[in-house]
């Protein structure tokens, strides 16, 4: 006999915290608005947008529905809880674009140097139906023919960017893509920069395998860390960059495409260098 944490309604449950904890994980100046109107929604992301030059979050709430399933606005991404009508707003700036285009860029570059291009689709911030959420992704990779057994509509890699007050929510949101695909994303980059200084965290999590290990037990999705790269620069030197550990950052093969490599087809590993790239075009928006 199982006991209650292998039930369907601990997985729900599981879905549920997870769910929840992003529309709390939220950082200290987030924005708190009704969401009654779209007029109302559109003057507040407005007002913000014209007073910020960081990642910044707005949650509304009592949005309807039907506002919600239509509502769309260029430099922010979207999240919506249809139960409790709550809507969180992320809106984007220069360095978070930079960010994005740039590992994008990078990783795009890999792909199509295997000739694989036309294995992945790009799906950019597309809107993700989870089990009781949605939510849109900075960038994501799917696959452009469906694997038997799994979700053709969730993507295999995510990626999440924001500033470093805002990690638990960057963490919050990797936890969801993991959680609510039950799986089917494999991975998830968190990107966190920091507002103040030239110093940016890369880092990968994955669902931990070691904790489905035991035969008939109901799968438990718990997200690790698998790597974190720091990049940073001397304020005083501008051509001294640190990378530490100065390792690659790993997408592995198998997690984008979902089956096995066959030779010369690699993994997708980002150099320090690209790293290093990445964060300089990043710095450059900033202002440092």
């Amino acid at each position: 006999m199982s006991d209650d944490s292998d039930s369907p309604e601990a997985e729900r449950s599981e879905v549920e915290r997870s769910d929840l904890e992003c529309f709390e994980a939220l950082p200290d100046d987030t924005v708190q608005a009704i969401g009654s109107t779209e007029s109302a929604i559109r003057k507040i992301i407005r007002e913000n947008q014209e007073t910020t030059n960081v990642v910044k979050y707005i949650r509304f709430t009592n949005v309807p529905p039907t506002l919600a399933d239509k509502f769309s606005l260029r430099g922010t991404r979207q999240m919506f809880d249809r139960s409790t009508r709550y809507m969180i707003i992320k809106l984007l700036t220069g360095a978070h674009e930079t960010a994005s285009r740039g590992l994008g860029g990078a990783v795009q570059y890999e792909i199509t140097n295997m000739g694989l291009r036309q294995s992945i689709r790009p799906l950019g911030s597309k809107t993700i139906q989870g089990v009781f959420c949605r939510k849109q992704a900075d960038e994501a990779y799917g696959l452009r023919q469906p694997v038997p057994g799994r979700n053709p509509e969730w993507p295999t890699v995510v990626v999440e960017i924001g500033v470093s007050e805002s990690y638990r929510k960057l963490w919050a949101d990797a936890e969801w893509w993991l959680t609510n695909s039950r799986g089917d994303v494999n991975l998830v980059i968190i990107v966190s920069v920091s507002r103040k200084t030239p110093n940016i965290k890369f880092e990968t999590v994955a669902l931990d395998p070691t904790v489905n290990s035991l035969r008939h037990q109901r799968p438990r999705y718990v997200p690790k860390i698998r790597q974190t790269i720091t990049v940073s620069r001397n304020a005083n030197n501008p051509n001294s960059i640190t990378i530490r550990p100065p390792v690659a950052l790993t997408i592995g093969f198998e997690e984008l495409f979902c089956r096995q490599l066959v030779p010369p087809e690699h993994n997708i590993d980002l150099s320090p260098y690209e790293l290093g790239e990445i964060s300089t075009d990043v710095w450059g928006e900033q202002g440092f």
